[in-house]
């Protein structure tokens, strides 16, 4: 074949290998299969002679254009499937809740929370409705950039490491929620029996050791929500170990989710989880040093602990609306 016709025919092939999708491999064996039906024509055409720039331009123009051709072999896949639509939304309004939450968070502090690099600011005026909304929306915006590039890359991690598809469905196993009932009670016993000695110092004295209870005024009035939301809990669980998923086991779900979150966003907005006043005599300049580092890592727990509770809640609710629709 002579350079002109070659170039043309490459030409067709780039712009065709250029409005493909699917995988490299399958492209290159559509390309090649173009290809070769190409040169046959331009053979056919011109009875075994050198074909002339006319005869690839006819034969081309009877190919079709390119990127219908190669739409008609290996059609583009969306950037979301059809089947992740649906995981893509729960999936935005988890993350968003949880993000708006450490927001919150950072805003109740007045302080950056910090990750490495990744940085979440206090809003800068709260009481600005106008500025609120737009720190909501720019964090929602982001929320749905990051969502979509882990979901378009999903697919192919999917194919290398058999990562299991993303499903709507929460069907919770009967010995998880038996081991999670079991942890929940004993949570309560502590709380209501122990947390005086184990939410405490233990500073060894002459006398003997010295037992320093440390709960602030943030715990200690917050610990009725905090029974409440264990009871709850521990009830839903049991509830799912004898009937399993149903719009009443969903509903205490959700109900005991939130409760747990006001209560956990409660204390960490008193700002005092930590009181080591009564242990400055024991302490001495100490205590100015650990009272604030036992502060901060008890509200970024009751932060985490909050942020599962946020997703959870959206798992659930989502999951309750879909029942309701199902059942009527």
């Amino acid at each position: 074949m002579t350079g002109p016709v070659t170039e043309a025919v490459h030409q067709w092939l780039d712009e065709a290998a250029t409005a493909m999708g699917g995988d490299s491999g399958r492209r290159r064996d559509v390309l090649l299969e173009l290809e070769t039906t190409i040169y046959d024509r331009l053979e056919e055409r011109s009875g075994g002679e050198t074909p002339t720039t006319k005869d690839v331009t006819e034969v081309l123009i009877a190919m079709g254009e390119p990127a219908e051709v190669a739409n008609s072999f290996m059609p583009v896949r969306p950037l979301l499937a059809p089947h992740q639509t649906r995981p893509f939304l729960l999936n935005v309004s988890a993350v968003f809740a949880v993000h708006m939450l450490f927001v919150i968070g950072a805003t109740v502090a007045g302080k950056q929370f910090g990750f490495t690099s990744f940085r979440i600011s206090p809003i800068e005026n709260p009481g600005n409705a106008l500025g609120v909304f737009a720190r909501a929306l720019g964090t929602l915006f982001f929320d749905i950039g990051l969502l979509l590039c882990v979901f378009a890359i999903l697919p192919r991690l999917q194919r290398v490491i058999r990562f299991p598809r993303t499903s709507l469905i929460v069907r919770p196993k009967t010995r998880r929620s038996i081991e999670l009932a079991c942890f929940l009670t004993l949570a309560l016993v502590v709380v209501d029996v122990f947390r005086n000695n184990l939410l405490a110092l233990y500073v060894p004295s002459a006398e003997g050791t010295l037992i320093i209870p440390f709960i602030g005024q943030g715990i200690e009035d917050n610990i009725l929500l905090l029974n409440l939301w264990l009871i709850s809990a521990i009830a839903r669980e049991l509830l799912y170990v004898r009937f399993g998923e149903s719009r009443s086991t969903l509903g205490l779900d959700v109900a005991s989710n939130a409760l747990g979150l006001v209560c956990l966003l409660r204390m960490v907005a008193s700002r005092e989880l930590v009181d080591l006043t009564g242990a400055s005599d024991v302490l001495g300049s100490a205590a100015e040093t650990l009272g604030p580092l036992l502060n901060t890592s008890f509200s970024l727990l009751a932060v985490g602990t909050a942020a599962l509770l946020a997703a959870r809640l959206v798992f659930r609710g989502f999951r309750l609306m879909m029942v309701r629709r199902a059942g009527s």
